[in-house]
């Protein structure tokens, strides 16, 4: 019989193989080496939400309301609808979504338009919901995994986390493993901001002939790295 920990245990597994495989050679890696594991795996998740929608769900009633009551997605994972290039799945949705839009404005008093004080009663993005809920199970199961050595060991050898999902993770972790994860990330964060110096150091006129080494992508890491909750 599956225990309460099951989800959080297979959460926890699904974490350490992206670290494993962070920590191969480039070559052998699938997933990048730079990206924080929890950032990965809740966008593979959420892909996986969207296109269990577009295949499975465009006449499902409960997701047109939800839909509706979101009056969309937000700007960010529009990108990933069109990325996914789904144009029968999109219509279907979005012909709903069209004509809920006009039928609202048509209803509103005619010469006032309250859209803005209504903004509190539209619903988050169904795909940043499912997101948010992805990352609090990754995070949960990632400190309570904390308390095992050889997770430690996959964490030490990995990419980091980033510092949304590490300061997630800490707060979730006893207060032990908690300090030991902010000593590694803040060791990772060193190590960056001295590459981001580089940069700067080697744009400099005086220093523009010296070649290029690891940090030439810390821009990009940092983008990554330093992400707001």
């Amino acid at each position: 019989m599956p225990t309460p920990f099951a989800p959080l245990e297979a959460s926890l597994h699904e974490l350490l193989e992206v670290l494993r495989l962070a920590s191969r050679p480039p070559a052998a890696s699938r997933a990048s080496p730079q990206v924080c594991p929890v950032c990965l795996l809740t966008a593979r998740s959420v892909e996986r939400d969207i296109r269990a929608l577009f295949a499975e769900f465009v006449n499902d009633p409960e997701s047109r309301t939800r839909l509706r009551r979101s009056r969309g997605f937000c700007s960010i994972h529009t990108l990933l609808l069109a990325e996914l290039g789904d144009a029968l799945a999109v219509a279907i949705l979005y012909s709903d979504l069209t004509e809920r839009t006009r039928e609202r404005w048509q209803s509103e008093v005619k010469g006032k338009f309250p859209f803005v004080k209504r903004q509190e009663l539209i619903a988050p993005c169904p795909a940043c919901a499912a997101a948010n809920e992805t990352e609090n199970r990754y995070t949960q199961a990632l400190a309570a995994g904390l308390a095992r050595e050889e997770v430690w060991r996959a964490v030490e050898n990995g990419p980091g986390l980033c510092t949304a999902h590490a300061e997630a993770t800490m707060s979730a972790a006893k207060p032990a493993d908690a300090a030991r994860l902010r000593e590694l990330e803040t060791r990772h964060l060193v190590l960056l901001q001295a590459e981001l110096e580089e940069i700067i150091r080697k744009n400099d006129y005086r220093f523009r002939g010296e070649e290029w080494g690891a940090e030439r992508d810390a821009w990009l890491r940092a983008l990554h790295k330093l992400r707001r909750p």
